[in-house]
């Protein structure tokens, strides 16, 4: 018997369900790479003063910048999600810890492979674990991370993980991604075009960029501070010294960097062997990372623009004008259902992100606003965001405590510093709020509609203390 979409996700299903129009006669080959915590404002190509991204400039110069992106979340594991489905996070289901994507959700890859694309995924970061589910659908799918052979099976990668071994936040793991990429370009099928999905990991802390990217911002230091142990080092608190917090942005520079120069090396790989000849490369983030502007650090915490604010560059020579910049916001939900469209795929799974392409040439689209969530470590934060106001229902904080709804008008207010709040005599904010409960309960009608829900991550102990060690596993008294 068919099932029938409800009423409420009747917007979301046409937008994915429109055709895309006659297929290239030579599909394109799709780069997609996701560069873990790495905040815009800290990009070249987004205004920032240093020089932190030529290569990113560069695609961004030659292709498609879009100015307000925004994820699903603020942590790896649902915006990852939300990157491979198409599908908001009370839809996947990847809200919290210890989640496995349900199969019936099919993945970008999932997609993409079915469509006769060669499919390979290289991943820096313990979220990415096959264990989570996001591998499938990957011809390929290696490890990065430098304690952890790539080449093993999922199984050897479980057991071998079990070993004694350095902690993942102490990783870095962009040079083995580049030497992996570089091994599978020799060993790929050359007649079928190809999906490569990069996570490249170094900028997520703690924040220890090799030489000479340790000094390369910031080279007259001198003082004690270094990158370690970002969350935890009583040092890195909100009254730091100003001179110490330079220094760790510096550092935090030096990363971004350091990874630009890494995707370089693999796009100049991939050059080099004529593999990027009529490609769509699409450079991202999942999230990006506070340093105190709202008196906390790192991510999973809030959903102010710092950690939900992310890149997102589209570089596809003759067939997307260089140099454009657009500024519609644009979600990271937005990803699938766009390369699915730029692949040809006709017949594309319901998802709540749209084609952008169109927005990409030039063209108009209906605002879209974004529906972001925070809901890992007891925490119920959920926000609707546009390019001219964000309202936040927080719903309860870890220790239980309710906390009233606000809005925050981001035409006026930028960095997200005067809350208006709820029933003020701000019919915007109100009205925001009645929007932001509408799209939720769109979300979850979806996810009971396509009967998929997540099941438990069989983690092993040694994966478990990878996330704990990198932060994510926090207790929540340590996360304040």
């Amino acid at each position: 018997m068919q099932r029938l979409v409800p009423l409420a996700l009747a917007a979301a299903v046409a937008a994915t369900s429109v055709s895309c129009g006659e297929e290239a006669e030579r599909r394109p080959n799709i780069v997609l790479v996701s560069i873990d915590s790495l905040r815009p404002d800290h990009l070249g190509c987004y205004g920032y003063g240093r020089e932190t991204s030529p290569e990113l400039d560069r695609l961004a110069a030659e292709g498609v910048r879009f100015e307000s992106a925004v994820s699903t979340s603020s942590w790896t594991l649902p915006a990852h999600a939300a990157l491979f489905t198409g599908l908001y996070d009370s839809t996947h289901g990847l809200f919290d810890n210890g989640l496995r994507l349900a199969p019936e959700h099919r993945t970008l890859a999932e997609e993409l492979q079915s469509a006769g694309y060669h499919t390979a995924g290289f991943f820096g970061g313990p979220y990415l674990h096959p264990t989570f589910g996001l591998g499938d659908g990957f011809d390929v799918y290696r490890s990065c991370m430098t304690t952890v052979p790539a080449e093993l099976s999922e199984e050897d990668l479980r057991r071998e993980s079990r070993a004694p071994e350095g902690r993942s936040h102490d990783d870095i793991t962009g040079p083995r991604t580049a030497d992996e990429v570089e091994r599978w370009t020799s060993e790929r099928p050359a007649d079928r075009p190809y999906f490569l999905f990069l996570h490249l990991w170094d900028v997520h802390y703690d924040f220890i960029p090799p030489a000479p990217y340790d000094r390369m911002f910031d080279p007259g230091y001198a003082g004690a501070l270094d990158g370690r142990d970002f969350m935890g080092r009583p040092e890195v608190h909100p009254g730091m010294a100003p001179r110490d917090l330079e220094h760790l942005l510096a550092l935090y520079d030096g990363e971004i960097r350091f990874t630009d120069d890494i995707l370089k090396r693999v796009l100049d790989s991939l050059r080099a062997k004529g593999m990027l000849e009529n490609t769509l490369v699409i450079v991202t983030a999942d999230h990006g990372e506070e340093f105190f502007e709202h008196g906390t650090k790192g991510h999973q915490k809030t959903l102010f623009d710092e950690v939900v604010k992310i890149p997102l560059v589209l570089h596809w020579p003759g067939t997307l004008e260089g140099g454009r910049v657009v500024s519609d916001q644009v979600r990271i939900v937005d990803v699938m259902p766009s390369v699915l469209a730029a692949a040809g795929v006709r017949e594309k799974p319901t998802m709540a992100g749209r084609d952008i392409l169109p927005l990409a040439r030039g063209q108009s689209l209906e605002p879209a606003p974004a529906l972001l969530e925070l809901r890992a470590d007891k925490r119920e934060f959920r926000a609707l965001r546009t390019n001219e106001l964000k309202v936040i229902r927080y719903g309860r904080r870890p220790d239980g405590r309710e906390l009233p709804s606000v809005g925050l008008d981001l035409a006026k207010d930028r960095p997200e510093r005067q809350p208006i709040g709820e029933g003020r005599g701000d019919a915007r904010v109100d009205e925001g709020l009645r929007r932001l409960d509408r799209t939720l309960e769109s979300a979850q009608a979806l996810r009971t509609w396509l009967g998929a829900k997540a099941t438990s991550a069989d983690m092993d102990p040694e994966l478990e203390r990878k996330l704990r060690e990198t932060g994510y596993l926090m207790d929540s008294e340590q996360r304040e």
